[in-house]
């Protein structure tokens, strides 16, 4: 889904908590604030990510719905793997300096082993 960072910051906000409609009164836009979002941004955003069926309106709260709620988790994991992915990455990438951390973190992101296993492995084969 293609969002603005605002967008996304929104749409995670909204996952955690439901947020007063900001357009309502000056108290919920200070609530807002307090959130740490822009109540004019937020106003901005409202009719797209309404229209999409990633959040609505219910009575004077801005609420995610389930799609909005999917969407917001599906994009952690994704950014999740990807991290995850990229330390792997980075430790085969000094395969020839640390070979038993390398395989450790190899194995750990592969959900072989625990952690402390990952860690007594690398332990063992460096002593």
């Amino acid at each position: 889904m293609d969002l603005t960072d605002v967008q996304w910051r929104l749409l995670a906000q909204l996952a955690t908590a439901p947020l007063r409609d900001p357009g309502i009164s000056t108290g919920d836009a200070e609530a807002a604030a307090a959130r740490g979002t822009d109540s004019e941004q937020i106003l901005d955003d409202v009719p797209l990510l309404s229209w999409l069926k990633l959040i609505e309106r219910r009575d004077d709260q801005l609420v995610v719905t389930a799609l909005g709620a999917a969407v917001h988790y599906r994009r952690l994991y994704e950014s999740s793997e990807l991290r995850l992915s990229e330390v792997a990455r980075l430790a085969e990438a000094h395969e020839t300096m640390a070979p038993q951390l390398t395989l450790a973190v190899r194995r750990l992101a592969q959900g072989a082993v625990t952690f402390e296993e990952a860690l007594s492995g690398a332990a063992r084969r460096s002593a």
